[in-house]
């Protein structure tokens, strides 16, 4: 099976398309995505796909991000494909927010997205991670602590409302949805698959600077990894396919739960019968003192397994 048809195979099982779909195509000028075009535009012939390019311009790479912009465009106009490059001062951004310049981009990037989503008239958001990219996000979660939430990685699919964006920016459509077509692929096929195309996508030198940390892990940890175990960034997929399946399961059990024990709700507090309570198994009272979190607080963030502990401690003191 070639890399068309795995993507289109992808596509299909995971349904992260429909014919006719308007899609806008997050593109910046990197093997990923440079592929991800490539082969979206090779599918929208049958499936009669609407994609229309974005292109973030972050305003800190001087020559080499305008060189991106322009490549970018110029790749658009070769398709015959409409196209939204924006500029922005990411530094200036991310003083702002008190971010740091990697979570910065990421929020500022969706955030763009998400609006040009919008103006076009699309539902839909396709952007280039690929399988290393996810074997990275699952090491990152779990060296900062994650749960299973944490664990299963990115998804093919999810709602762009349930990203934290920026506090200024407009909420997202809430049926936006992010696509990655490519999470089962990985950077070698990418790359091979260039190759055979006659693309030549860009080089961002960003992406070797080691003390963003997604970097360090990328050419450091997972390389010193991989003497110890070969096969580590398979293994962390797995461990993601793995925990995906699992979460799933709690979070319907959770719901059920939920419904059936929630007694009193109020602006600043949650009541839960008590004799419920008492006999829900721990994984499942940690579960609904999360989602308890999220109900009041409307966000996970700074929530982590210490607060969780914490408050399972005076809850079970209060019963």
């Amino acid at each position: 099976m070639d890399l068309y048809q795995q993507v289109e195979t992808y596509i299909r099982r995971h349904r992260l398309l429909s014919a006719g779909d308007a899609v806008v195509v997050g593109v910046s000028g990197g093997p990923d995505s440079v592929a991800l075009l490539d082969l979206l535009h090779r599918l929208a012939e049958t499936w009669e796909l609407r994609l229309h390019v974005a292109h973030l311009h972050h305003g800190i790479r001087g020559a080499d991000a305008d060189a991106d912009a322009a490549f970018v465009t110029a790749l658009a106009e070769r398709h015959s494909l409409p196209c939204t490059v924006e500029h922005v001062a990411l530094p200036d951004i991310a003083r702002r927010e008190k971010l740091a310049l990697e979570e910065a981009a990421r929020r500022v990037r969706y955030v763009f997205l998400a609006r040009t989503a919008q103006a076009v008239g699309a539902k839909t958001i396709a952007v280039g991670h690929n399988a290393g990219d996810q074997a990275e996000t699952v090491l990152m979660h779990l060296l900062r602590g994650a749960g299973p939430a944490g664990l299963r990685g990115m998804l093919p699919v999810t709602l762009l409302r349930d990203y934290r964006l920026l506090p200024l920016a407009p909420p997202p459509d809430p049926a936006l949805r992010l696509i990655r077509p490519l999470l089962e692929v990985t950077r070698a096929e990418i790359e091979t698959y260039c190759q055979q195309r006659g693309l030549h996508p860009r080089l961002d030198r960003s992406n070797l600077d080691t003390t963003f940390f997604r970097n360090r892990l990328r050419h450091e940890v997972l390389p010193y990894l991989a003497h110890i175990n070969p096969q580590i960034a398979a293994r962390l997929r797995n461990l993601a396919e793995v925990v995906r399946a699992d979460y799933e399961l709690l979070e319907n059990i959770t719901t059920e739960t939920w419904d059936r024990l929630l007694v009193e709700t109020h602006a600043d507090a949650l009541a839960f019968d008590l004799a419920g309570w008492r006999a829900a198994p721990l994984a499942l009272r940690r579960a609904l003192l999360r989602r308890a979190a999220y109900r009041l607080r409307r966000t996970l963030r700074d929530v982590d397994f210490v607060h969780v502990e914490n408050a399972l401690r005076i809850a079970q003191k209060g019963a």
